[in-house]
């Protein structure tokens, strides 16, 4: 499953290799399909002109009253997820690529002389951070994670972005699922709901892999719910909720799929992108898979841009921004940081407070934006290829995994 945080502590450690500390343990370089996600994410056959999914600065909220309208909802599943070192375009090893993921926060174009300078009118640069750790992507794009991964690839060759297409492939790797509520089938909305679930791994033992071809069923981990708590994974139909292969009687859907964990309830249309809320302005909550284990992020803000065709059938294009203050990636980057180094507190620490944090290059205001202040938020991104799937029925409990340290 994707996450930053394992994302940036794989390129921390790789870091940590070149300065001779100890490397990433059970990170190795598999055998991969040559032909294994074949294509881009755009081009659909009836793909508008105008703003796109992948734009920098995501369209604004169309004018009208944000209220529901009794439209349809559509599904989807994440088969593909870029972090920064394969483009979303050409789907090839490119570790330029982490510059042309994610949007505009701070609306500053931050360069790299300013960079250099330390002259950012957002924030100033923390404590041991690189010349350039400022220096937005491509068209004023704050992604500091994935520049993370980026360089910490570029000092140990490592096959992890492919790896991860192949288990999303498959569907051997939790996903995310997109749910999109009250679409009028209009261009522009001003309220169309959206939900984003985590769905439960592939058991190769007795389930097939996925087609995508709109007609494969997930399942939904029950953490990405709002369950009650205790509550039980096999009420209401959520343990053996009919077959995914079609055939038989199915069991009626489980109630908790309609209560999902991380709403969007802020969501508009314009000009056929959705936008899950104003760009720096929709603090969220967001779910990351680390070591088998699903965990809660909260963000400063968070805004998920999707392109659907004109029917809002099909997915042209999508990106992910967020800021995660410093707090939040001390909470939860310092134990993954350890996990990655064999649980040897130096090493940890080594990574988090001379790679992870330094890499800090937003504010941690309402804004995202402290001048004369050291950084104390982190910007990460991800594109996205969304594939439409049949509604979910089913919810059960994710894996689990105890923490290594």
């Amino acid at each position: 499953m994707v996450s930053l945080s394992r994302f940036a502590a794989l390129a921390s450690s790789a870091l940590a290799v070149a300065v001779s500390c100890q490397a990433v343990l059970g990170i190795e370089d598999k055998e991969l399909d040559p032909n294994l996600g074949s294509g881009g994410t755009g081009g659909a056959p009836d793909a508008q002109s105008g703003p796109t999914g992948a734009d920098p600065v995501p369209p604004g909220r169309p004018p009208g009253d944000p209220v529901p309208g009794g439209g349809a909802t559509r599904w989807f599943a994440a088969r593909t997820i870029f972090i920064g070192t394969h483009d979303p375009e050409t789907r090839k090893a490119d570790k330029t690529a982490w510059r042309r993921i994610g949007h505009d926060i701070d609306g500053e174009c931050t360069t790299l002389e300013i960079s250099k300078s330390n002259s950012s009118a957002t924030c100033k640069q923390p404590s041991a951070a690189s010349v350039d750790s400022l220096e937005d992507g491509d068209d004023c794009r704050d992604n500091a994670a994935g520049r993370l991964v980026a360089v910490g690839t570029q000092v140990v060759s490592i096959n992890f972005e492919p790896e991860l297409h192949a288990g999303l492939l498959t569907a051997e790797t939790p996903t995310y699922i997109l749910r999109l509520d009250d679409l009028s089938g209009d261009a522009d909305d001003p309220y169309v709901r959206g939900a984003l679930y985590v769905s439960v791994p592939r058991n190769p033992a007795f389930e097939k892999a996925p087609s995508w071809d709109g007609a494969d069923q997930f399942t939904i981990d029950q953490a990405s719910t709002d369950a009650p708590a205790g509550a039980d994974a096999g009420d209401g139909g959520t343990a053996d909720a009919g077959p995914k292969d079609g055939g038989g009687d199915a069991a009626p859907p489980s109630p908790l799929v309609d209560k999902p964990l991380f709403v969007f309830d802020k969501g508009y249309l314009s000009k056929n992108v959705w936008v899950s809320g104003d760009l720096g302005k929709s603090p969220e909550k967001v779910p990351l898979f680390v070591f088998d284990r699903l965990t809660v992020v909260d963000t400063l803000t968070t805004t998920l841009a999707v392109q659907l065709t004109a029917k809002h059938d099909q997915v042209v294009s999508s990106q992910l921004s967020a800021a995660v203050a410093t707090s939040e990636i001390e909470k939860y980057f310092r134990p993954i940081a350890l996990e990655l180094v064999g649980c040897v507190p130096a090493l940890g620490g080594l990574l988090m407070d001379s790679y992870v944090l330094p890499a800090r290059d937003l504010g941690a205001g309402p804004t995202m934006i402290t001048p004369g202040k050291p950084c104390d938020a982190q910007s990460f991104a991800f594109a996205f290829e969304w594939k439409p799937v049949k509604p979910p029925v089913s919810v059960l409990p994710g894996p689990t995994k105890p923490p290594k340290c």
